[in-house]
């Protein structure tokens, strides 16, 4: 009967103290991990034309949202955005003449990078830009 009890009270013991708790990188129901899922499998970013992302070989990555993605330490921005050629200067629609719809919005290029619109001023009835 000693011996059972001994035995009993060694394998309470054992596990009682064999366990020890859980490792820090294991997180309990409800808990969120501090790793993002991007890191786990593949990132993208949107950007003002499309999509940005890493390859399917990457291990580690990040995304910025209209900024870019970080691959393995290596940076992709994304794109610079550009004004369609075939819309024409704003500066050669400024204080040029229109119907005079306010409410028309005629887009136009500030520069190759840049697209804004220039709209009618009823009461002039010259275009105005933004």
């Amino acid at each position: 009967m000693k011996r059972w009890t001994l035995w009993l009270l060694a394998c309470a013991a054992s596990l009682v103290l064999g366990c020890g708790a859980a490792p820090n990188d294991v997180t309990g129901p409800g808990e969120e991990s501090g790793v993002a899922s991007e890191e786990l499998t593949s990132c993208s970013a949107t950007c003002q034309q499309g999509t940005v992302s890493c390859p399917a070989t990457t291990t580690t990555c990040s995304a910025t949202q209209y900024v870019g993605v970080t691959c393995d330490g290596i940076s992709i921005p994304c794109p610079s955005p550009s004004c369609s050629p075939s819309l024409p200067s704003c500066a050669d629609l400024y204080n040029k003449a229109c119907n005079g719809n306010s409410t028309v919005r005629v887009p136009c290029c500030d520069s190759p990078e840049s697209e804004s619109f220039c709209q009618c001023n009823a009461s002039t009835r010259r275009y105005v830009c933004a």
